[in-house]
């Protein structure tokens, strides 16, 4: 950095997280931010990248005043570096987008979310605390911002999700008057886009101990802001093995379910469906066909909020299919592990584990079923390591029954499916193929073509099996 500073005349620090993470002992983030003055943010980056020897492109975004260059590591990793002119910035009511103007290094300090990340990492190794609380801040472990919360949070309302997501992430604790704040500034949140506050909401889950953001966002009305559909558990009451209201429940299951992105969304969604189909009987509140309606608000909440289509569908599946693993029992004919395991495909071990963290954060007294389960299924998956299959495809079956292409197929291999799921079909006897197509011979009206149907009889239109 001192020959940089020289050449560039300017001041340059590292700041933000990557220092707070150097200070508390933590393994620093791959990605680097670096402040500098005098000079823009691109020349500093091109700098930087002439100095390194490297090709890789500088990414400039004028508007913020910011630029970034990204290098390939050892073992595919990648190192971010984003350079910032010191610079003072304020939101317009009605914006989603930032005034910019320059500044000193002490302005771009003050204007930065937490004083836990504003300090400043010199050309000497030596760490800088503009405001003169930010390491006081990290000891105490608690969350102050370096103006008036009100302020910092109008400026850029998503730092109040991150406020949660340092909850989560580093087990900190807002002052009374940032809490304050943000349930004084929730609506706020509205400006920011849904693919921030997406990217924030995953930060916060893969974090330590995701209830606390949870509970922050929550009790602030941040929740009920910007993802509605999760604020309606609070206060919703179970029963049986459930002590807890569904918000409760859910955040504890957050928290016991390993820290994978498509398990933890899942266990948030998993009883999203519950407020919409609670009935109250004399046995107690149920909650009929909660899992099929969950699935479709995960689907709608998350795509509202950007993820891809691959992370919904998978979410959505896995909300659809989390009761099933955990009512399963001991006596289970092999048909019904068989096809959990089949209508779970790719998901079963994501599926699993969302069984689990549910279970756990429960009085259910332990996962034995669900070892057990998993041990069936375990076995199943070495058996059939490509997936059930039917053992005769399209071509065959035209060929055999003399029929043309027709929708006739497609019923055909689901009944051989189902077949093979339900064990009806024998395959162990050498010759799979033939009992597969004896099985159509023996139940032709369940899949041969109907009137009017392509597919009719090559020979005489009948479309009789052979």
């Amino acid at each position: 950095m001192g020959e940089m500073e020289a050449e560039l005349a300017t001041r340059v620090c590292i700041v933000g997280g990557y220092v707070r993470d150097l200070v508390m002992g933590r393994t620093a983030n791959s990605d680097v931010d670096v402040v500098v003055e005098k000079v823009s943010a691109e020349l500093a980056a091109s700098w930087l990248r002439r100095r390194w020897q490297r090709r890789e492109p500088v990414v400039a975004f004028e508007r913020y005043g910011t630029a970034q260059v990204s290098f390939l590591l050892s073992q595919g990793q990648r190192l971010t570096v984003e350079f910032v002119r010191a610079r003072s910035e304020a939101y317009s009511r009605d914006s989603r987008k930032p005034t910019v103007r320059a500044g000193t290094m002490e302005e771009d300090a003050i204007r930065r979310d937490f004083t836990i990340n504003t300090l400043l990492l010199d050309s000497t190794g030596m760490v800088i605390d503009p405001t003169g609380r930010g390491l006081d801040d990290i000891r105490s472990q608690r969350l102050r911002t370096p103006l008036d919360p009100l302020l910092t949070f109008d400026e850029d309302p998503l730092r109040m999700f991150r406020a949660a997501r340092f909850a989560s992430q580093l087990g900190f604790t807002p002052e009374p008057e940032v809490e304050a704040a943000m349930a004084q500034a929730a609506a706020r949140i509205e400006i920011v886009s849904r693919e921030r506050i997406r990217d924030e909401l995953v930060k916060l889950l893969l974090g330590a101990r995701p209830s606390l953001g949870l509970q922050l966002l929550l009790h602030t009305g941040l929740l009920a802001e910007a993802i509605p559909a999760l604020a309606l558990l609070s206060g919703v009451e179970q029963g049986g093995y459930h002590p807890d209201d569904v918000f409760d429940h859910t955040a504890m299951a957050v928290d016991l379910a390993p820290p994978q992105k498509l398990v933890r969304l899942a266990v948030l969604f998993h009883d999203v469906g519950k407020p919409q189909t609670a009935q109250t009987s004399p046995q107690g509140t149920t909650f009929l066909r909660h899992q099929q309606v969950g699935s479709e608000i995960a689907r709608e909440v998350m795509s509202g909020l950007r993820f891809s289509g691959a992370e919904v569908e998978h979410v959505a599946r896995l909300v659809e299919l989390h009761m099933r693993p955990i009512q399963y029992r001991r006596d289970w004919a092999d048909s019904a592990v068989r096809r959990l395991w089949h209508d779970a495909g790719p998901l079963v071990p994501q599926l699993l584990e969302v069984a689990r963290a549910d279970t756990l954060a429960s009085t259910y007294p332990g996962t034995g079923e669900l070892d057990e389960l998993e041990g069936r299924m375990t076995t199943l998956a070495q058996e059939h390591p490509q997936g059930i299959r039917p053992p005769v495809g399209g071509n065959r079956l035209k060929a055999h029954f003399r029929l043309q292409d027709g929708p006739w197929i497609g019923r055909a291999q689901r009944l051989l499916m189902e077949a093979m799921v339900e064990g009806r079909l024998d395959l162990d006897d050498g010759n799979p193929e033939g009992a597969a197509l004896r099985l159509l011979e023996q139940e032709p009206a369940s899949w041969q073509p109907r009137r009017g149907e392509p597919g009719r009889s090559q020979e005489d239109g009948s479309g009789a099996p052979r």
